[in-house]
């Protein structure tokens, strides 16, 4: 069987302001994003090993966490921001429920994709005066990541 890779560029990202235990209505596209990493998913793992065992030791799973990350490219100052962006960035300046979102992410024309409510940080980077302006994203899930069908793409 050949193999035929994809680009990072088929990912597709939307987000909505969190509702406590209500899943959004309305949901907003991501635009600008020129870097991504999609949701990376890391085990706690802890040491069941028993004095009375062997040398060998033992691990178990005791939690799950994931993450994503994005780069993404923002509007110079005085032009419209991106509505996205906009919910992202509102999130990363509040704390508690006030710093989630809810966000979906897929591969363009797959079925389904992986979507949960997550911690947003959105800090503006620097960088020389020829560099375009960016922003890094960071999205640290609150609860599991669970697939979803995608419509529409």
């Amino acid at each position: 069987m050949t193999i035929t890779p994809g680009v990072l560029g088929d990912w597709a990202m939307e987000v909505a302001p969190y509702t406590d235990g209500t899943n959004p209505t309305t949901w907003t596209r991501v635009f600008g994003i020129t870097e991504f990493t999609p949701p990376q998913t890391e085990k706690n793992l802890e040491d069941d090993s028993e004095f009375d065992g062997t040398h060998w030791t033992s691990q178990i799973a005791t939690g799950i966490s994931w993450t994503g990350e994005a780069t993404l490219k923002t509007p110079r100052a005085g032009m419209a921001e991106d509505p996205g962006q906009e919910i992202l960035k509102t999130a990363s300046r509040e704390v508690l429920e006030g710093g989630l979102v809810h966000v979906r992410f897929w591969q363009v024309g797959a079925t389904t994709g992986d979507q949960g409510v997550a911690d947003s940080t959105f800090v503006a980077n620097g960088g020389p005066k020829t560099d375009l302006t960016t922003a890094a994203l960071t999205l640290t899930g609150r609860g599991a990541l669970t697939e979803f069908t995608v419509s529409g793409g």
